[in-house]
This record gives C-alpha cells, structure tokens and sequence, in this order.
C-alpha cells in the first residue's frame, strides 16, 4: 500500500512432483517414454486458510511411433526377470536408437485461489533426434489457451472507479488468451538436462491499454542423473529452476531413491525455506501413485499446515512392461 512501483507475483502453478509430469514443465519430453504416460494430479497449497491455492491437472503423452521389431521379439519370447535387458536390442540404450521418434501429448490444469481462477488446455509435440546409441535431443513446443477468471460479484472496492476493478469489469471477470511453451531436452539412461520457456507471448491480462499488466516470459531449467546403487536400488539426483525474469530465482534441489521399480521415496529442498518428502509405489504395470508433503519455515507456517500433492499415474499400451523413469 506504501510503495509507488509496480509488483508482481506468480502466475504459473508449481508442482513439488515435477519429475512425475516432465511434460507441462517442459514440452520437449513429450512421447520420451515407450508408452502412453496419463497421470492425473491434484496439489493443495496453505492448507487451513480460507481461499488457499489448489491446483488440479491431468495430462497424457505417448510415441507416435513404437520399435515394432522389438515389441516383437519381446511378445513372442520368455518373460524375464528383469525388462531392461531388452534394451541391449534397441541401441544398447532404453533412450537409445538411430531413428528420429515423435511424440504428442496434452494437458489440462485448473489453478484455484481464491476468487482467482485460471484453466489452461494444452496440446504438446516433440521431435527426439538421435546424436548416438545411447544420446538424444528432444525439440518440443505446446500451444493452447489460458483463461483467466475473477469472481466479480464477490469482490467489495472501496473506490467503484478504481481502473483494475473497472478492467476486470468491462472483460464480465475474465480473459482467454493464446499462448506457446516451447524446450529442449538432452537425455540418456544415464542423465538429462533441459531447457524450456513457457507464456511465449507474454499476453496482455486486459484490454484496457491504460493498464500495464502481462503475462510473464518465464524459464524453466531441469537436471538430473540415474545413478544405479545396486541391481535393486537406483538413485536419482536432480534439480529444477524457475525464473520469470521479476521474482527471484527459486530452485529445488533433492534426490529419490527407488527400489526394484516398486517403491521410491525422497527428499527435496526450495529456496523458499521449504523442504518437502515424498513417496511412491508402483501398483503394477499400470498404477502408479505418490504422495508429497511441503513443510515451510516461514511466518506463514503457523496459520496453515503445509502443502499436500497427490499424483495417479496410469500406463498403456506398455508392451515392454516396464515402469516409467523418475525424471
């Protein structure tokens, strides 16, 4: 109320979980997996306080063109212990190979706070190009269309001729606009780091010229390495950076451990004085589901009792029958 500049704040949900749904953070993982990959997800942020944010997504990516040969030779031979060693026939890589693959996908979200709302519907294509048996880069880009709501009726101003209360009026609460993601990703079985900007067009909020207010270009970064520990226990170091350009950089570093593609747990921490554990277990061939928890440190903390994120994951069409990796 004190200061004369312009603010900003967050416009793009977050996710703890960010390594289970690659594809909304970065549109050039889209079809990286041999299957269909459908999670569905829901995060509840500030829990206890009146009007905290949620968030709600499901989404689905698959391969416009599977391995026939070896779909093949894996439907018409023994089921082994262990799937992987399949791979020894596609490039010596799980990720490997000497053709161009493609894949499509898509995502809707809802994000909920307050007397804000926020829908997007996005439709997501990559191109994975082979640099070696056991090396790619994924190009992908998604478009799709935001919209962006606010309960007018609910909404009590002090000064009716305020000029946003006015903009947000004259648009009857909302606003639809089109927009683009685009990224790169650099992956092996080994490690994959990639690079993807998202609200491309950084959009006008209103149609009111007299006010400045737009979307946001903002950069998204990932890292990661699979380590295997033993032959039941593989480690997963990552990290992942926002920035839009206004906020401050925020990052979350951590690590996963999984157990015989069954169950895997974790721990992560954000620069926002918060720290987070997870969990997750492969149901069978094709459920999977995990659960996180964030604890902040904040002032915050003693009027709300942390964040909570829930994620259903369901494979098809998995000739392989193999489990997804913790990207």
């Amino acid at each position: 109320m004190l200061l004369a500049q312009s603010v900003s704040a967050q416009q793009l949900f977050r996710l703890t979980q960010y390594f289970q749904n690659p594809m909304v953070v970065n549109p050039a993982t889209t079809g990286i997996e041999g299957f269909m990959d459908v999670k569905i997800g829901y995060r509840q942020q500030w829990s206890g306080l009146d009007g905290a944010p949620e968030t709600y997504y499901i989404s689905a990516h698959a391969p416009l063109r599977a391995n026939s040969s070896l779909s093949s030779f894996q439907n018409n031979s023994l089921r082994i212990s262990n799937p992987s060693l399949y791979d020894q026939f596609d490039g010596n890589s799980r990720y490997g190979g000497s053709t161009v693959k493609h894949g499509l996908g898509g995502y809707i979200t809802s994000d909920n706070q307050g007397i804000f709302a926020q829908t997007s519907g996005f439709m997501s294509y990559a191109s994975h190009l082979p640099l070696g048996n056991r090396l790619r880069l994924a190009i992908g880009v998604s478009a799709g269309v935001t919209n962006q709501q606010i309960d007018v009726s609910s909404v009590t101003v002090i000064e009716p001729d305020d000029p946003t209360y006015l903009a947000y009026r004259n648009q009857q609460g909302q606003v639809t606009n089109f927009d683009l993601n685009a990224g790169m990703f650099l992956y092996s079985d080994l490690f994959y780091v990639g690079y993807s900007a998202a609200r491309v067009l950084q959009n006008n909020l209103y149609n009111d010229s007299e006010i400045a207010a737009q979307q946001q270009l903002t950069h998204f970064g990932m890292l990661g390495l699979r380590l295997n520990l033993s032959d039941a226990l593989m480690l997963y170091p990552g990290a992942y950076v926002g920035y839009d350009g206004v906020n401050p950089l925020t990052y979350d570093i951590g690590a996963r451990v999984k157990f015989k593609d069954v169950v895997w747990a974790g721990l992560s921490y954000r620069n926002t004085d918060t720290v987070a554990g997870m969990a997750g277990v492969f149901i069978n061939n094709t459920f999977n589901v995990s659960y996180s928890y964030d604890y902040g440190f904040s002032g915050i903390n003693n009027l709300q009792s942390g964040i909570h994120e829930v994620t259903l994951g369901l494979v098809l069409f998995n000739s392989r029958q193999v489990s997804p990796y913790l990207w």
